[in-house]
């Protein structure tokens, strides 16, 4: 995910829209720079003096926003998970069906990657790492749908086996179809499949 990423996720004229900050700050102006450079070579390739260069900061100016890289690297990914978690919850209710809540997913997903592609890839490819360190997995998609697949098993709406496994399995669906997305192999947008999506999770959740 570090090269060959689709141009046009950077051609926006978004250099001043915040991922956390307010628009048009000079803080959001250093996220912006640090999201382009964080998804394009990966957190370790990149320093602090590579993203002042990028929004023509001095290195000390970016530490009256941000007290490290790493400090900065959380803020964008918990900002964009929160964003994530918001467009879930927004579509979801708390006694929602399996399929309710695949949709819910599958949405949530497809939305963020055509509306900020730059923030669907840096979630991408970070979320493992933050949720990881963190301990806070379960305040997840994935771990939502893994909790409304367990009940599904349960209840013998769909076989029983590993929920974790299922989940994973489901989610590749449509994760692994955003990352052809990220490439330029998928040309039209996600959110055209979402029902497509939502039928193949539900295949693969009714397998023994």
């Amino acid at each position: 995910m570090q090269t060959y990423l689709r141009a046009d996720i950077f051609d926006r004229d978004d250099d001043a829209t915040g991922v956390a900050a307010r628009d048009g700050t000079t803080r959001a102006r250093i996220e912006r720079a640090a999201l382009k450079l964080f998804a394009q070579g990966g957190i370790d390739g990149v320093s602090i003096k590579d993203i002042a260069g990028a929004c023509g900061l001095s290195d000390g100016a970016m530490y009256r926003h941000f007290e490290s890289k790493e400090a900065l690297a959380r803020t964008l990914f918990e900002a964009i998970h929160a964003r994530l978690l918001g467009l879930l919850k927004a579509s979801i209710t708390p006694n929602a069906s399996l399929k309710e809540t695949v949709q819910a997913v599958v949405t949530a997903y497809c939305e963020l990657a055509e509306d900020d592609p730059a923030q669907f890839a840096y979630h991408l490819t970070q979320r493992n790492t933050f949720l990881a360190r963190s301990g806070d997995g379960g305040s997840d998609p994935s771990a939502l749908l893994a909790r409304r697949v367990r009940l599904a098993m349960e209840s013998g709406d769909i076989p029983k086996g590993d929920p974790e496994l299922k989940t994973a399995m489901a989610l590749g669906v449509v994760m692994q179809a955003g990352e052809y997305r990220l490439y330029g192999r998928i040309v039209s947008p996600l959110t055209d499949h979402a029902a497509t999506f939502t039928r193949a999770i539900l295949a693969v959740l009714a397998q023994a």
